[in-house]
């Protein structure tokens, strides 16, 4: 993928643009992503209608392996993550607590 040049100036690059492009991350409802850097495992489990409080946009709603629950635009994702699995996402959710033992909330 290259990175657009500013109209008029053949030799300048936006590297900001650049690198936003380069870490968008298509996701979907119903998918499991992972940040491999912060350990950070993401499962997303829905929509939202347009919000109120926020200009009428649409969000995904996320869940993350800490049991937190979090939204955010649908057209700009979470920058570092990339796709992971359902068996991935189980494993740092569990991260060597006992499955049978109900934890607080």
């Amino acid at each position: 993928m290259k990175a657009r040049k500013v109209t008029g100036e053949d030799n300048v690059v936006h590297l900001d643009e650049y690198r936003k492009q380069k870490y968008i991350l298509k996701m979907y409802v119903g998918g499991y992503y992972v940040h491999p850097e912060l350990g950070v495992h993401l499962h997303c489990i829905g929509m939202t209608s347009p919000m109120h409080t926020k200009n009428d946009e649409v969000h995904f709603i996320i869940e993350d392996n800490f049991g937190s629950l979090s939204t955010f635009q649908i057209d700009d994702p979470p920058v570092g993550f990339v796709k992971s699995n359902i068996a991935e996402f189980a494993q740092a959710w569990f991260n060597g607590t006992d499955p049978n033992k109900p934890v607080a909330s």
